[in-house]
């Protein structure tokens, strides 16, 4: 696919969907980031239920990918990506590594929001000499006894066909950010050769794997002390898919997190806050390449 000319800030909204094909199933992504990056790591983007490579904000994501060499990453069957859905959070982490791979990556930093944190937990796991580096936001830990459900309508909301500007708001941001939700949704907008939108069998798919993750019925939270790479949580007070309890839980079972979390924000604070949360990432791992041994 050629690449889109629009009258843009955003570089993200302009770069070409790309293609790899791994067993027979073709992921498509898109890449960008400065001629000289900080680092030579990618940092690859996992993403949300339903979230397609047009769904990252482009505030975002160019905010990030000016110090950074950014991946955004379509599992199978979401968006152009082909194959069948993924059942299993930890087969959407053995898709992502195959897929990381394919590219020629023998390691590269992760940044997962909302179930994308999920995976990004289960592949930093299972992949310790893959993943150097996790970034979580707007995600929390698998379900146990101690954490603390979302709330009675949210995923009522979120299998809405489509989303009005209330619902958005809700899913999203803080009670009264009707600013900061307008200039996403205007960001959003932007680019116009889109991808598909999520099908239903892949959005049932998703569904199971998220409520057997959020409900317990995975190891995942039991095992969070396998995760020792660097993590960075991040996420704001007002999340209505996993309240502030939850991130604490998060926090205190990884050996070696960091946690920030934003005042008057909701589920998705790099997009109420883009420029912000951007530099907080790009601090982090800063940091941690200069910790990394050479």
């Amino acid at each position: 696919m050629s690449s889109l000319v629009i009258d843009s800030k955003y570089r993200s909204v302009e770069i070409e969907t790309k293609y790899v094909e791994v067993d027979g199933v073709r992921y498509a992504y898109r890449e960008l980031g400065p001629a000289q990056p900080v680092d030579a790591t990618p940092l690859v983007f996992l993403h949300r239920f339903r979230g397609t490579l047009d769904d990252w904000d482009p505030a975002f994501v160019d905010a990030v990918a000016a110090e950074r060499h950014v991946i955004l990453f379509s599992d199978a069957a979401v968006g152009s990506s082909t194959g069948a859905p993924a059942t299993t959070v930890d087969e959407k982490a053995r898709n992502a590594a195959s897929f990381v791979r394919a590219l020629g990556l023998a390691s590269v930093d992760i940044l997962g929001f909302s179930m994308g944190g999920f995976v990004a937990q289960a592949i930093a796991m299972a992949e310790p000499e893959l993943v150097r580096n996790v970034v979580l936001i707007g995600t929390g830990p698998g379900g146990n006894a101690e954490t603390d459900p979302p709330t009675d309508i949210v995923f009522e909301i979120a299998l809405k066909p489509e989303y009005a500007f209330e619902d958005v708001r809700y899913l999203f941001f803080s009670e009264g950010r009707d600013a900061e939700t307008r200039a996403y949704i205007e960001r959003h907008a932007l680019r116009t050769d889109r991808e598909p939108l999520v099908s239903e069998e892949t959005i049932q798919a998703m569904v199971g794997l998220i409520l057997d993750f959020m409900g317990g019925k995975t190891d995942h939270f039991a095992r969070l002390a396998e995760l020792r790479q660097p993590a960075l949580i991040i996420n704001g007070d007002d999340d209505h898919f996993f309240p502030l309890k939850n991130e604490w839980l998060l926090y205190r079972e990884l050996p070696n997190a960091q946690l920030a979390i934003y005042p008057q924000a909701g589920h998705a604070p790099h997009q109420q806050h883009p420029d912000t949360v951007a530099a907080q990432v790009n601090r982090f791992l800063s940091a941690q390449d200069a910790e990394a041994p050479r």
